[in-house]
């Protein structure tokens, strides 16, 4: 957000720029604000359109495997089969 001493200065400046005329601080005023808000209001756009940065690595894949298989170790089976004996 624009601070008054920001708004203050750009003021002085547009009446300056505009001869110095009588009477018109109120409008260089409320002029002055609207531009800095437009200035913040366009940076920041600007920002949120700016892309996201890609990754520099791939990242690794998990292997594809049902959920209950994680926790059980390669050529073992989690479920026995109930032989009969």
């Amino acid at each position: 957000m624009a601070t008054e001493q920001n708004i203050k200065d750009l003021a002085y400046a547009i009446w300056e720029e505009e001869g110095r005329p009588e009477g018109k601080d109120v409008e260089h005023y409320f002029r002055a604000r609207r531009i800095l808000e437009q200035r913040q209001a366009s940076s920041l756009s600007e920002l949120t359109k700016s892309p996201m940065p890609q990754l520099t690595r791939q990242l690794p894949t998990p292997e594809l495997a049902p959920p209950h298989a994680a926790d059980v170790p390669p050529g073992q089976h989690k479920h026995r089969r109930h032989t009969q004996r």
